[in-house]
């Protein structure tokens, strides 16, 4: 998600062709040959592309050309790839389907999704949806997630991952790899259907705290946020040290300010995503709240950090160290179970709301000195 809202934000400055308009319309006989991102209302994008195109159109959304690169599309109500895409594909919308060719892996987000019978894809397939139908031919690896019913036909060249609330299994149905899923109602499948194993996933299996891989990603986590401090604390000096003093005179007050935060932000980001003219907007909006809420968790853990040197008898400076030793006591904190969750709202909404006074209160400030200079002018 992190990476989706840097990406968006730089797209001005690293893509090739970056246009909003109206009408984004190519006709099938039609080479294209740079990067393409696109901000449309209605948009056609037709012929032979020889690089990779993203496209978030308001209106339906209709891949029916060659994508030599990537495809990337965003699709008001409906996001349909009938042509032939060498890479990989990634897609989203209110109904997705697929019924064309794809070399690469494909991702799709939407609330129903159908890779019909006349898709081919080469690569692995990843779904989330509320209802799909898979019926396609997929090399790869098929993992698919979805709130209510799953349907699934054709053929899978390696492993399924399923989980849903309903899975309907045709007789036509074949995995070579091994099927394992997760389904509230009876599973009726023929074991000749399937390669490998079938398996069914327990739901309450919880991951042990302490697994190589959860301890994985908590070291990197721990090592990114700490690079991360280390830029902030170092150019943005003053306000780190202005937030650190609100935190620390009225810490509720940054509570409720950063709760009421990292609801609305959010909220106002994606409503202004539903119409062409607050898509820059929206896509700011959000950027900025996912970099809130990373810097919340820094500057609380700098707080954290100078407590623990005024413990240990070191009353100045070492902003840096109070940094990394904070991050380290979050990080194991959230190791237990159970406090996880709470610590990491807590931690958020704190600096956060931390952040927010630093910015906004500073401004009004500015703006009362003006006023004081304009009356004693006056």
């Amino acid at each position: 998600m992190k990476q989706l809202l840097i990406a968006l934000l730089l797209l001005p400055i690293y893509s090739h062709a970056f246009t909003i308009t109206n009408q984004y319309i190519t006709s099938g006989k039609e080479q294209i040959n740079d990067e393409q991102w696109i901000i449309a209302t209605v948009a056609t994008p037709d012929g032979l592309f020889l690089n990779d195109i993203s496209i978030i159109c308001a209106n339906p959304l209709i891949f029916s050309g060659t994508y030599e690169g990537n495809v990337n599309g965003i699709g008001g109500m409906e996001t349909h790839l009938e042509g032939v895409a060498k890479r990989n594909v990634r897609i989203a919308g209110k109904i997705a389907r697929i019924d064309g060719s794809i070399s690469g892996n494909l991702s799709v987000i939407a609330d129903t999704v159908t890779i019909s019978k006349k898709a081919k894809i080469g690569g692995n397939v990843r779904v989330i949806a509320d209802k799909a139908i898979i019926e396609g031919s997929i090399l790869g690896n098929l993992d698919v997630m979805t709130g209510n019913l799953l349907t699934l036909d054709g053929n899978v060249g390696k492993n399924a991952q399923l989980k849903s609330r309903e899975i309907i299994v045709a007789n036509n149905l074949n995995v070579l790899g091994d099927f394992n899923y997760l389904s509230d109602e009876p599973l009726i499948i023929n074991s000749k259907q399937v390669g490998g194993n079938i398996y069914k996933i327990e739901e309450n299996i919880a991951i042990s705290p302490l697994s190589p891989a959860k301890l994985k990603s908590r070291g990197i986590w721990l090592f990114a946020a700490f690079l991360s401090g280390i830029l902030y604390l170092l150019i943005f000096t003053n306000q780190a040290h202005q937030a650190l003093h609100y935190m620390y005179s009225s810490p509720l007050k940054c509570i409720l300010i950063g709760f009421l935060a990292s609801g609305v932000t959010p909220l106002i980001g994606v409503f202004c995503l539903t119409s062409l003219i607050g898509i820059p907007t929206g896509i700011f909006t959000i950027g900025l709240w996912g970099a809130w809420v990373y810097l919340s968790k820094i500057i609380t853990a700098c707080l954290i950090g100078i407590f623990v040197l005024k413990l240990m008898g070191m009353e100045k400076g070492r902003f840096l160290l109070a940094s990394a030793i904070g991050l380290l006591l979050l990080s194991l904190i959230g190791l237990i179970p159970g406090l996880e969750i709470p610590i990491q709202a807590l931690s958020l909404w704190l600096g956060m709301g931390a952040i927010l006074q630093t910015i906004f209160l500073k401004r009004s400030n500015i703006i009362m000195i003006e006023k004081e200079k304009n009356m004693q002018k006056a």
